[in-house]
């Protein structure tokens, strides 16, 4: 029986295989080392150096791009993949689930770690199908945007990851803005504190320099991104479901408006059971042909505005 030690260094090398990537994509050590940190392994990088140079003298298809510093390393694109586990139909639901609908949201790191698993639950999904009614959940639900469908901007790969890697770390960015109406091409230093997901557009919310006002940047409109290796000025009052609560996630400035309407039936009817607030109040106006009077009090912002004129003749606003 191999003893701990032993088997200790053949989970870690099993676990270093997961977190290596397929070529043409690649990792450095730093990044191999944080991963295995992350999953409980307490390991120098030198280690690591050694482990990989190790498989690749065994024969392992790796590949290693010395040309540059730090490393890259990968599989060959054509090595056969590494055996993964087979999880159970339900596992397998929510792990697809999980890459439709979570994906964008979580960190580019965690998904590439995650990558072959979540393959293999649609793998499982597509050959359970035609005995296990579980494995069809996917095909009959989805999420339906209530807007008009845009075809969201295209965010370039590493400058998602270094964003991610930055607000992940605490560490300050650099960055290169274009403006949508001022400057473009303008160097920023920014302490990321929040990504917000707003319909098909992304932004990161950080303060800028020594500044104290948290600043929005669109991810797509980021030209070039770098982390300066250095902690971020954290801000200590901020949070980010009292950011989004006073508005300024639908590019409000804090300030809240207290509203007095006079709605349809048909929407008074619709905003009884969507509520604009729990602390709405809804009463039926006399003699007004079934109207009713809304009041309630939210933030004020260029969304609601749009709301509210997007209602046309179904709402007046009173006060």
């Amino acid at each position: 029986m191999p003893s701990a030690n032993a088997r200790e260094t053949l989970i870690r090398h099993w676990r270093l295989m997961e977190v290596l990537p397929r070529h043409p994509r690649s990792i450095a050590v730093k990044d191999m080392h944080e991963r295995l940190e992350e999953a409980g392994f307490k390991v120098a990088r030198r280690t690591i150096e050694r482990d990989l140079q190790g498989f690749v003298e065994a024969g392992f298809p790796i590949v290693v791009d010395n040309s540059q510093e730090p490393y890259l390393w990968s599989w060959d694109a054509a090595a056969p993949a590494l055996t993964l586990p087979v999880p159970s139909v339900s596992d397998a639901l929510l792990l697809a689930m999980v890459r439709d609908y979570l994906g964008p949201m979580l960190p580019p790191q965690m998904l590439d770690a995650l990558k072959p698993y979540l393959d293999r639950a649609v793998q499982v999904l597509d050959g359970a199908k035609s005995n296990n009614t579980l494995a069809s959940w996917r095909d009959k639900v989805h999420a339906v945007n209530p807007n008009q469908t845009l075809i969201p901007p295209k965010i370039d790969p590493e400058i998602n990851r270094v964003v991610s890697d930055a607000l992940l770390q605490e560490m300050q960015l650099e960055i290169v803005y274009d403006s949508l109406s001022g400057d473009k091409g303008k160097s920023i230093i920014v302490h990321p504190h929040a990504v917000i997901h707003r319909g098909q557009m992304s932004y990161l919310v950080g303060s800028c320099w020594n500044y104290q006002d948290m600043r929005r940047f669109a991810m797509h409109r980021i030209r070039h991104a770098k982390s300066l290796g250095q902690s971020m000025s954290k801000q200590a009052d901020f949070r980010l479901p009292d950011y989004l609560a006073k508005g300024y996630g639908d590019f409000g400035d804090g300030g809240m408006r207290d509203l007095d309407i006079k709605v349809s039936p048909e929407l008074a009817e619709y905003l009884d059971e969507c509520k604009l607030s729990e602390d709405q109040t809804l009463t039926k106006m006399d003699g007004s042909d079934g109207w009713y009077r809304l009041r309630v009090k939210l933030a004020d912002t260029p969304q609601l505005n749009w709301w509210l004129l997007s209602q046309g003749r179904e709402l007046i606003v009173l006060s």
